[in-house]
């Protein structure tokens, strides 16, 4: 069971360069190296170490700028690039309830996807993956498969269900029309402490605790700029299928992380006012440089 996120499963690479020309190292296998030998390639290099060689303004080697395409890719198709390029945009997470595949919103193409329906769209939920994310060989990330639950709090673990449900009862919140981004995390931290209150032993199951917790929440509406219908759904990106669930002490840590998210954008809107471009500088940090 593959899952992702409904507006993401329109995703598919527009070959926009950007990630090829973000200056970052990126590295081939010894069987990739193989493939690049193979290939004879009129352009592109590797480094001694093994990593694509990169032009003076940080541009990998075998990227035509005319065409806007990898060489590698030109060539051999997807399958043969290297892992870091075949997996990205994608930020994977397994575990035992499945796979959950995010994107990062540094690519133009699946920030795009943030603004495509304006201020207006459907609701937004957790649907199958379409092959156009998943059909890109193993599908590289955080396994937990074999990890304990998340925890509710420190020391505390929480069944998959119930976890399940705080993710998907949050990205239904945080995506709710009509109510401002910072508000919406407001109201995830107040649901959060509620049910991270939750004791073991008790007549109440969690599972029941967290959907009581949400269907008593009545957040007030909120006048909102046009992007933030966008900011919603990137934050609800940034909760679907989360690492922190797996590296932190609890949900509240995540709330924390959410709200850390939104003071990178605001920051970066503040430079230029530019709301996508915000968002992928953001994702920039957030995701590949944190």
């Amino acid at each position: 069971m593959t899952k992702c996120l409904s507006f993401h499963a329109e995703y598919r690479c527009r070959h926009s360069g950007a990630c090829c020309r973000a200056g970052w190292t990126i590295p081939f296998d010894h069987g990739e190296r193989e493939t690049i030998q193979t290939l004879r390639l009129g352009r592109g290099s590797l480094t001694a170490e093994g990593h694509a060689a990169r032009s003076a303004d940080g541009t990998c080697t075998f990227f035509d700028g005319e065409s806007r395409l990898c060489a590698i890719h030109h060539a051999a198709g997807q399958a043969a690039l290297p892992l870091s390029c075949r997996m990205f945009p994608r930020i994977v997470l397994h575990d035992a309830r499945g796979t959950f595949i995010s994107l990062s919103h540094f690519c133009p193409t699946a920030a795009s996807l943030l603004f495509d329906h304006g201020t207006s769209w459907p609701l937004v939920g957790i649907v199958d993956a379409p092959r156009a994310l998943t059909d890109v060989g193993p599908l590289d990330g955080l396994d937990a498969r074999d990890a304990w639950p998340p925890l509710l709090r420190p020391g505390v673990m929480m069944d998959l269900e119930s976890y399940g449900a705080w993710e998907r009862l949050g990205i239904e919140l945080l995506t709710r029309d009509g109510i401002a981004p910072h508000v919406g995390l407001d109201t995830l931290a107040a649901a959060t402490t509620r049910i991270a209150s939750w004791r073991p032993g008790g007549a109440t199951p969690l599972l029941q605790v967290v959907g009581d917790a949400f269907g008593r929440l009545a957040p007030p509406a909120s006048i909102m700029d046009a992007h933030e219908p966008a900011v919603k759904r990137w934050l609800a990106a940034r909760l679907f299928g989360n690492w922190i669930a797996y590296q932190a002490d609890g949900l509240e840590a995540i709330v924390r992380y959410l709200r850390g998210c939104l003071g990178v954008f605001a920051a970066e809107l503040a430079r230029d006012g530019n709301p996508l471009e915000a968002i992928r500088r953001s994702d920039l940090q957030i995701v590949h440089k944190a």
